[in-house]
Formats: structure tokens, C-alpha cells, sequence
């Protein structure tokens, strides 16, 4: 049910250079990468893209698999970019170990449900709703997953695309990386599709 896709590709030193030059703080929505330079990963663009308009048999997960420093997370900035242009309804989540927010799954159900209030104000109704429940805080990560995003998805009759990078950089001391894959998992079978994109170094778990 995952399409995998692993390519050995390194980073331009023009790509290194303009990463280098870029002090920023990371943020979840991923402001400290750099969409790939053009003429450049065609052929990983050109298979994500087909992938994410296949209208029937798609595997809802396309997992991108790579060494660190292959440029995993700049074709993630530039599907993001790409996908936003195309006004796809659209949501990301950029891991990274420079900051204790950017490695936290904390606040990963609820940036992925402020994404689908951004682009259409019809999802706050019922994400708000879910929020309010007197037991949100003793859900577990699954539930609250699937009832900010997956079932309001569900409720409105709307596709959407999850960008989900360097999944290996997702604090698991606690096990909330194991809590993220089982809901990305869990969900596989819902309807309408949310189709994900994700990004790793690949280890075991992943």
C-alpha cells in the first residue's frame, strides 16, 4: 500500500551554497528549505507528480527514502510550492532535530488541521468541534489524527495531499514517532484518500 521510491542523488554545490546562505530558524512548515533548483531531481518530480494524479489504484503513500544531505527535503519544499500554486488542498509537516517544537509530534494534528482551515473555512465547523470535546486532551495521537483531519475530510468530501519530511527526525524517545506511523498507517483505507508524501533517511521503523 506504499509506493517507495529511493534514489541516490546528492546536492549541487550551487543547491549548498544557497542552503548554506540561509539562516533560518526551521519551522514545521518547512522555512528553511530551498525548492530544487530547476532542470534538477526531474525525474523524482515527474514520478511524485504522476503519482499524485492518479485518479484510481493509487497507493495512498509515496515514501521518499535516502541517505542524509541527497536533497530529500528540497523536493518536499518543491512539491509543496507546487502543490500550493495548483491550489490542491494541501498540508505539511517539515521534521528537523535543530529544535525541540520542529521534532515534537505535539503539534502535528493540529498544524495538519490549521493547513485544512487555510485553505477552506468550511473545515473549521468541525475541527473546532472536535477540539472542544471535554475529553480532547486524553485521546490518543490515532484518534485526534482522525478526527482533526481524517473525518472532517470525510465530512466535507474533499481530497487532500499531507507533506510529511524527514520522518527519521521525529523524536521516538517517548514512542511518538511509533504513534505517528500507526495512524499514517491506520488510515490508509479511508475515504476520500489522503494522500501522503513523506520523506526519510531508511531506517528500520520507517
Amino acid at each position: 500500500m506504499v509506493r517507495t521510491f529511493t534514489k541516490h542523488r546528492y546536492t549541487s554545490s550551487l543547491y549548498s551554497l544557497a542552503h548554506q546562505s540561509r539562516k533560518v530558524t526551521p519551522n514545521v512548515y518547512g522555512v528553511q528549505h530551498v525548492p530544487c533548483l530547476s532542470g534538477t531531481r526531474t525525474k523524482t518530480l515527474a514520478a511524485i507528480s504522476k503519482w499524485a494524479d492518479e485518479k484510481s489504484e493509487s497507493k495512498p503513500i509515496f515514501l521518499l527514502l535516502d541517505v542524509a544531505g541527497s536533497g530529500k527535503s528540497t523536493v518536499a519544499k518543491h512539491m509543496a510550492n507546487q502543490w500550493t500554486k495548483e491550489k490542491r488542498l494541501l498540508a505539511r509537516y517539515f521534521f528537523s532535530r535543530d529544535t525541540a517544537t520542529t521534532m515534537s509530534t505535539k503539534s502535528f494534528c493540529s498544524t495538519v488541521a490549521d493547513a485544512l482551515i487555510a485553505h477552506d473555512e468550511r473545515f473549521k465547523a468541525p475541527i473546532e468541534a472536535f477540539k472542544n470535546r471535554p475529553d480532547f486532551g486524553l485521546l490518543s495521537f490515532e484518534e485526534r489524527f482522525n478526527g482533526l483531519v481524517i473525518n472532517p475530510l470525510e465530512e466535507l468530501n474533499r481530497d487532500a495531499i499531507l507533506i510529511i519530511d524527514a520522518l527519521d527526525e521525529c523524536d521516538n524517545e517517548n514512542g511518538s514517532r511509533d504513534e505517528l506511523l500507526n495512524a499514517l498507517y491506520g488510515q490508509q483505507s479511508s475515504s476520500p484518500r489522503l494522500r501522503i508524501l513523506a520523506t526519510g533517511r531508511p531506517e528500520f521503523d520507517i
